[in-house]
């Protein structure tokens, strides 16, 4: 369809927080960047968390570099809606809200037409890909399972039987089984609207009504007798190559009736208190019980996914067993719809786009705790209706603002170096051939013949890996080459790159870019295999987690002395700012015209000043490529 068909927004009214809740944090003006791990790389936005969690970012606190550039500042977000965690999370680190204009370093709302796309540069972040209603919409999700079902069968059998009315109809007449119960969804609805139970054929929706029947999963594993789902956030910053985070945290929301199967009784099929986990739904049922303390969060109708994961544990379940298959099922439902939004983005904007995305996926464990997947949000409610979800929520949105990496930019300096290299492009073309090499002669290149755009895609990716906080990268990973690749329907050359890099770890050809005294300071391990464990461990970190929940406990008695504090105070290791003079070395400065106020001092010391530039190789389709000491221009504020 030219017009993206849409899931109608999951989004609840954001309702009054208790009175004891503790205020959000004052706004600043100042803005603090995090320098890449490699050399003449982009330095991104750092985002902390709220004063009130009682917890810090440290990793990379001791490298910060304060953003002192007047042409880079005011950063600037934009939001459709007034959405706390996210508005919190951007005053908090500096950024200012634009209500109109396209000026804006982040936008979150709706998605972006193509014309809207293409008009974007390569440093404005928007929360959605073309084309993720893929997966966002019921029956689009089902045609894009089903036929990953077709080609690689047990794969994708984390999905209950599904047919699309009115074009099934006829297998589904075929294939009822007489007393079955199946489901019937809404192709494009939230919160629950419109769905019920049926048992009989005669109770289907009328001919020429859409809709989704599913085989009912009848026997849903159950905690305190009542049945749940698993809500688990998964951050998309990239398709290709495609990378994929899942949230360590989440929720799992209870239905406010004990569970009885639906062929018990008549009556019991159409308790949508019982069958139904949805919020929105179980809100309205008087025994539904509200959290009124983010420390206790295995109480009420809805917990921590840790807190869940724990009682699981407790009762036996092997959680890091039932976390490993979640995170396949996220993976592979990714995949199946990956190539309707790589050809949108090429289509819309040749991939240069800064998109991002990020789905809520419903998952639902049967009684032998294997996960099916029920559903996936790609408007997921961000709405803070209790104190254990405001934990989680602006937990969760500063820690993908800080994943994405947001880059300042200067426009002006933009358009006149996509000009520059439109020239430059324009005369090389008749002077030298392209160089190309095909994803089939990758495959049979050795990692180490690798040349440096090739490299950057790497590059990239350990850098995002850096600033994942509480997110697990799920893809790349070990063993993608044999366990995920065989699923795209189309070889890609960025990933296959990822796939070596994942195989080897090789981090002997990284080290000519690598920014040492970052890299020291950061306590990064250049050996093989240990480098990607010493920033992010791909397992659970549970202790993590159980220690921020026993900071929640600490707080409570705390709370009036918090309303009273405002953000601390930070302490850096090595601050930095932003210096339009000359180096202190007595060199003459180098810099591009462009380059004004870009070179980077530590504070107190004369730092060297490198003016570097940043190339966009054509022959690779868009791969970054960096070069020391060149006249080409430079417009974002790098690494030192």
């Amino acid at each position: 369809p030219e017009e993206e068909p849409e899931e109608e927004p999951e989004e609840e009214p954001e309702e009054p927080p208790p009175a004891e809740a503790p205020q959000a944090d004052p706004k600043s003006d100042r803005a603090f960047l995090l320098p890449s791990l490699f050399r003449d790389r982009a330095a991104t936005v750092w985002l902390d968390y709220p004063a009130y969690m009682g917890m810090q970012r440290e990793q990379g606190r001791g490298v910060l570099v304060e953003l002192t550039d007047p042409r880079l500042k005011p950063l600037y977000f934009r939001s459709e809606k007034n959405i706390n965690c996210i508005t919190n999370a951007c005053k908090r680190s500096g950024f200012k809200r634009l209500i109109k204009g396209q000026s804006f370093n982040l936008y979150w709302g709706r998605h972006l037409n193509e014309k809207a796309l293409r008009a974007l540069n390569p440093h404005q972040a928007v929360n959605h890909f073309p084309g993720s209603y893929g997966i966002g919409r019921k029956d689009y999700l089902w045609r894009n399972l089903s036929r990953m079902q077709r080609q690689h069968g047990a794969a994708y059998d984390f999905c209950a039987k599904s047919y699309i009315l009115p074009r099934d109809r006829e297998h589904f007449e075929r294939d009822y089984e007489e007393g079955t119960v199946y489901i019937i969804k809404p192709p494009a609805q939230a919160e629950g609207r419109g769905i019920r139970l049926i048992n009989r054929s005669d109770q289907l929706p009328g001919k020429g009504v859409s809709a989704i029947v599913q085989r009912y999963l009848g026997e849903p594993y159950l905690i305190n007798g009542k049945k749940f789902d698993l809500r688990i956030y998964v951050a998309v910053t990239s398709f290709d190559p495609l990378r994929v985070y899942v949230f360590e945290e989440g929720l799992a929301r209870f239905a406010t009736s004990d569970y009885r199967a639906p062929g018990a009784s008549k009556r019991s099929i159409k308790d949508r208190y019982m069958h139904l986990t949805n919020y929105s739904v179980n809100k309205r049922n008087e025994r539904f019980e509200r959290n009124t303390d983010a420390s206790r969060d295995d109480e009420g109708s809805k917990w921590s996914l840790s807190a869940t994961m724990k009682h699981l544990a407790q009762a036996g379940a092997d959680v890091r067993a039932l976390r490993e298959r979640i995170h396949d099922l996220v993976v592979k439902t990714i995949i199946a719809v990956e190539p309707s939004v790589v050809s949108k983005m090429n289509a819309a904007c040749n991939g240069r786009a800064a998109c991002f995305e990020l789905f809520g996926f419903d998952v639902l464990l049967d009684k032998a705790l294997k996960p099916w997947l029920i559903e996936v949000n790609v408007a997921c409610s961000l709405a803070s209706s209790s104190p254990l979800d405001k934990w989680i929520k602006n937990m969760l949105m500063t820690d993908l603002f800080h994943l994405i990496g947001l880059v300042p930019f200067h426009k002006k300096a933009l358009a006149d170096d996509a000009e520059e290299k439109r020239r430059s492009r324009l005369l090389r073309a008749a002077t030298e051939p392209l160089k190309r090499r095909n994803v089939f002669e990758l495959q049979e290149t050795p990692i180490a013949a690798l040349d440096n755009a090739d490299l950057g895609v790497i590059m990239q990716a350990e850098d995002e890996l850096r600033r994942c906080g509480h997110w697990c990268r799920v893809l790349p990973c070990d063993g993608m080459g044999d366990r995920y690749l065989p699923l795209f329907e189309f070889p890609r050359y960025r990933n296959t790159i990822l796939a070596k890099w994942m195989a080897s770890q090789d981090w002997a050809l990284l080290e000519p870019h690598l920014d040492v005294s970052i890299a020291e300071r950061l306590g990064v391990s250049t050996s093989p295999r240990q480098a990607a464990a010493s920033a992010c461990r791909t397992t659970t970190r549970s202790s993590e987690l159980e220690t921020a929940l026993a900071t929640r406990q600490s707080l409570v008695a705390r709370r009036p002395l918090l309303k009273a504090n405002t953000a601390p105070e930070f302490a850096f290791a090595c601050v930095g700012r932003t210096n339009a003079a000359a180096p202190r070395n007595g060199t003459p400065s180098t810099r591009a015209p462009g380059a004004r106020g870009l070179q980077v001092e530590p504070q107190g010391g004369g730092g060297e000043c490198i003016p570097i530039r940043r190339e966009r190789d054509e022959a690779r389709g868009g791969a970054a490529r960096t070069s020391p000491g060149s006249r080409g221009e430079t417009h974002v504020l790098t690494s030192f």
